[in-house]
């Protein structure tokens, strides 16, 4: 039996244009966390998927005939949803794993809290910067140049044509190499000393043997730490927003 004989058409564009949108909201920093009701996630996605109907609805195609089909149609909008909302997920990670950085070189490692961006414990530093981002991405209203790509998405991405597998792996694969670039150049101040200090007291300790060297500089290398840490932690989130708006620009030139 035709799917257009219980399933109105607009329904049909409605349910299909939720689907990416949905999926990629779903991931969205400040909207994807887990601690950010569901209930407020789906009306969010319902509410910008209806937005998004009137401008992207000479691009949809027609429903198809059997259950197979439109089980296929809607899955590759998922997919596509996803991988947009990946992207922005992987650009908010770098954060943590320069806070891991951080923890090491500061004496904070075995410090580990909540992280509400990754839904587990990380380190304290790296849920600090974590929290830190995901407000500046609202205040900077870069979540908007999320919406928009998105929506975009539909000129690059046609519903029901192949899915660039190839295109979303090297897109991925490039996002890691660059957020691993940034975690580095965020923690490479606190990495440079923090070598530097541990040389220092390497010496001090082959002067001093009968001294517990490494029990008394544990403090200083924490106050040492978090003062640095302080220093840079201005630059750092400039430097991930500039990374974070051109993952999304960058999504939306594939």
């Amino acid at each position: 039996m035709p799917f257009e004989l219980f399933l109105p058409a607009q329904f049909f564009a409605f349910f299909l244009v939720f689907s990416r949108v949905g999926a990629a909201l779903s991931m969205m920093p400040g909207l994807g966390e887990g601690l950010v009701s569901i209930r407020v996630r789906l009306a969010f996605a319902m509410l910008v998927s209806f937005l998004t109907l009137p401008m992207v609805q000479d691009t949809l195609p027609a429903m198809p005939p059997t259950a197979p089909q439109l089980t296929l149609l809607v899955a590759g909008e998922v997919v596509i949803g996803l991988f947009i909302g990946t992207l922005s997920r992987i650009a908010l990670t770098i954060l943590e794993m320069a806070g891991f950085i951080i923890s090491m070189q500061i004496g904070l490692a075995s410090a580990q809290v909540f992280n509400p961006s990754l839904g587990a414990q990380g380190s304290l530093p790296g849920a600090l910067l974590s929290t830190i981002g995901v407000l500046l991405i609202l205040a900077t209203n870069l979540h908007h140049i999320f919406i928009l790509g998105v929506v975009d998405s539909y000129t690059l991405f046609t519903p029901g044509a192949p899915l660039p597998v190839q295109d979303f792996s090297m897109a991925v694969t490039r996002a890691v190499s660059d957020g691993f670039r940034i975690a580095l150049q965020i923690g490479a101040p606190l990495l440079v000393i923090g070598v530097l200090f541990q040389v220092s007291v390497g010496v001090l300790s082959r002067l001093m043997p009968q001294l517990q060297i490494f029990f008394i500089v544990l403090p200083f290398q924490l106050l040492l730490g978090v003062f640095l840490f302080s220093l840079i932690l201005s630059a750092s989130m400039m430097w991930f927003l500039r990374y974070y708006e051109s993952v999304v620009m960058r999504m939306l030139a594939l």
